[in-house]
C-alpha cells in the first residue's frame, strides 16, 4: 500500500506478508534474467546507466545541483497534507502526520549527486518532503516495455518507528489539472487509474516491498485496500548503502501483460494481467504515469507493522532518504 487509503485490516496484511512471497533465490533459479539496465548495489549510485541496444532513456535525473539547492524543474513539490480536488482527504489519505514542504531542510541536493529527503521534528510537529515529476506520460508502449528505476539509500534512524520512505507512481488519470498540489486531483479515480509502488519500507526495518493497486476499493481484483504485493522482504544493506529498485512494465504479450519488481536486478515479484482481468488491467496500467519520491512519518502502513500508533516520542528526527538517480527507459521491441 502507498498513499491513498489506510491498511485497515491487519489480519489481511498478515496473510499478505505470508502468502504472496516467492523466495528470491527460487525465482532467480527458474526465471531467465531480463535485459536489465541497473543492477549492483552502490555501483555508480549517482550515474544514470546508459540504455542497452534497442532501449531509449525517456527520463533521467542524477541530482547534480549544488549543495543545498532544491530540485530542478523536472519535479514539483507536494506541499501541505493533502491534494486539492474531488475525493481527496487529509494526511494524504493514509493517516501520516508530517506536513510536506519545499524547504531545503526537507528536500535538497548535497552537491555530490544525491537528493536528500529529510523528515524533521520540531516542537512535536513533523515536516518532510514529497516530490513528483511534472511529466505524467511515462508508459510502456503497446508491444514494448518500460523500466522505472532509482538508486536509493533508505533512511537509517536510530529509532525509526513511523518512518515510511517510498518510490512509487500514479496513473496520469489521477490528475485533474496541473501537477501536484499546484494543480487539482481526482482522488476518486484511485485505485482504478493505477498505483505502482516500486519501493516502500516502514519503521526502518531494512525491508522493502512492491505493490500494484487497481480496480475498486474496497475489495476488487487487487484486494484493496491492501493491493497485490510482495509483502515486506528482507533488504540487508538497504539502510547503509545505495541499492537499485525497479519495475518493468511488459506489454510484449498482448494477451497477458505483466509488471515485475526487481532489487539490484534480481526479480522478486510479478503480477500479470490474467490475475486481475483485462479491463481492470488496461485501466490501471496501459497509460501514462507520474513518479513520486517521499518520506512519510506515521500512517496506516507503519502502524499496522508495529501494531502501534506511530511515530513514537523517541522516533529520531533528521534521517534522510538518499536518491542517487531516477531513470525511465522504454523499448518498442
Amino acid at each position: 500500500m502507498r498513499k491513498h487509503l489506510l491498511w485497515r485490516q491487519r489480519a489481511g496484511l498478515a496473510r499478505r506478508r505470508r502468502g504472496w512471497v516467492v523466495p528470491v533465490a527460487l525465482i532467480a533459479a527458474i526465471v531467465p534474467a531480463a535485459v536489465f539496465l541497473t543492477a549492483t548495489p552502490d555501483a555508480s549510485a549517482t550515474t544514470v546507466p546508459a540504455p542497452p541496444s534497442g532501449w531509449t532513456t525517456t527520463f533521467s535525473d542524477s541530482f547534480s545541483g549544488s549543495s543545498g539547492s532544491g530540485v530542478d524543474s523536472k519535479w514539483t513539490y507536494d506541499k501541505g497534507t493533502a491534494y486539492s480536488g474531488t475525493g481527496c482527504t487529509a494526511n494524504w489519505g493514509t493517516g501520516e502526520v508530517e506536513t510536506d514542504t519545499n524547504s531545503t531542510a526537507n528536500v535538497s541536493e548535497d552537491g555530490n549527486g544525491h537528493l536528500k529527503i529529510t523528515p524533521v521534528k520540531s516542537g512535536g510537529a513533523w515536516t518532510s518532503g514529497r516530490i513528483e515529476t511534472v511529466a505524467d506520460d511515462f508508459a510502456a508502449p503497446a508491444g514494448g516495455e518500460m523500466e522505472v528505476s532509482a538508486s536509493i539509500k533508505q533512511p537509517n534512524p536510530s529509532t525509526g518507528v513511523g518512518y515510511w520512505p517510498a518510490f512509487w507512481m500514479l496513473g496520469a488519470g489521477f490528475r485533474a489539472s496541473g501537477a501536484g498540489t499546484s494543480g487539482t486531483m481526482d482522488c476518486s479515480n484511485w485505485p482504478s487509474t493505477g498505483e505502482i509502488d516500486i519501493m516502500e519500507d516502514v519503521n526502518a526495518l531494512s525491508e522493502h516491498s512492491g505493490t500494484l493497486h487497481c480496480g475498486v476499493d474496497p475489495g476488487g481484483p487487487c484486494n484493496e485496500t491492501t493491493g497485490l504485493g510482495s509483502g515486506l522482504l528482507s533488504c540487508s544493506g538497504c539502510q547503509t548503502g545505495y541499492n537499485t529498485y525497479s519495475v518493468i512494465v511488459n506489454r510484449t504479450d498482448s494477451s497477458d501483460e505483466s509488471i515485475t519488481w526487481y532489487l539490484n536486478g534480481t526479480e522478486y515479484y510479478t503480477v500479470s494481467e490474467s490475475t486481475v482481468g483485462t479491463s481492470t488491467w488496461k485501466a490501471a496500467v496501459d497509460h501514462g504515469f507520474f513518479l513520486i519520491l517521499d518520506v512519510a512519518i506515521g500512517g496506516g502502513y507503519p502502524n499496522a507493522i508495529c501494531d502501534c500508533t506511530s511515530p513514537s516520542s523517541s522516533t529520531s528526527s533528521g534521517s534522510a532518504m538518499g536518491v542517487g538517480y531516477v531513470a525511465v527507459y522504454t523499448t518498442s521491441k
